[in-house]
């Protein structure tokens, strides 16, 4: 799946700071209205009320074209509508206007990759990733990966993993995905490195779990892969993992 980071916070933050400050008193009027009116829609937008938010943020659009934080907007919300066509659009016109935008980047990638247009999307990840101004270049690199893989382009997922723990060498997500990856294809000594790195950080999920039962059960070792089915059942009783062990176990042979 991939990771859905919406910069809404930061785009409400980026419009309060453009109406807060002395200088947008020489702000001509519509793009001021523009701004505040964006702020309010995406207000409403993070409290659920789509109707205001369609209403505020498509008004902020209408004052101000060249708007692109309220294109970004646009963008998000014609998604979260189920118009994915609109919501594309919103999203290019956004990164047409912002080109060197991360966070608009980031979004507009989010929304591409969402909608099968996997190679466009995944661009837009790396060149966030790429802005030394953005301050989650490890997020967009692993977002990156997760889009590569979504499009069966397993070299370039595992590509952008690998560059997304250079930048955070402990970060679990691409930890797993590595882990899997690697696991797929039967190098199961890189999958368990991968494996340890991850549990090192005391932290676990019952997907990294079950995953590293099967890794050792691959290498021959029953021992740690009973230790990890036990922490499975102990630690995730309920979940999918644990009951897929249970159901290997019960299997014969």
């Amino acid at each position: 799946m991939i990771r859905t980071l919406l910069t809404l916070t930061m785009l409400l933050l980026g419009v309060a700071a453009c109406t807060s400050t002395p200088n947008t008193l020489s702000t001509p009027q519509p793009e001021r209205a523009s701004d505040i009116n964006l702020e309010l829609g995406i207000d409403y937008f993070r409290k659920g009320n789509l109707a205001a938010a369609k209403e505020k943020i498509d008004r902020a659009v209408e004052q101000n074209p060249r708007n692109a934080k309220a294109q970004a907007a646009a963008g998000l919300l014609y998604d979260r509508l189920n118009e994915p066509e609109k919501s594309e659009s919103y999203m290019d016109r956004a990164v047409s206007l912002d080109p060197n935008n991360p966070e608009i980047l980031n979004n507009a990638a989010v929304i591409l990759c969402k909608h099968g247009s996997h190679a466009k999307g995944e661009k837009y990840f790396v060149r966030a990733a790429e802005n030394p101004l953005y301050k989650t270049p490890e997020v967009a690199y692993l977002n990156a990966g997760n889009c590569a893989s979504a499009a069966d382009d397993i070299e370039a997922a595992e590509a952008h993993f690998r560059k997304s723990l250079q930048v955070k060498p402990r970060f679990q997500e691409p930890l797993y995905q590595m882990a899997d990856l690697e696991f797929k294809k039967k190098n199961y000594l890189s999958a368990r490195g991968f494996a340890e790195r991850f549990l090192a950080s005391g932290k676990s999920t019952p997907a990294v779990l079950w995953l590293a039962v099967r890794i050792e059960n691959e290498l021959g070792n029953a021992t740690a892969a009973s230790n990890y089915g036990q922490r499975l059942q102990l630690e995730y009783p309920n979940s999918a993992e644990s009951k897929q062990l249970a159901d290997a176990e019960r299997k014969p042979g």
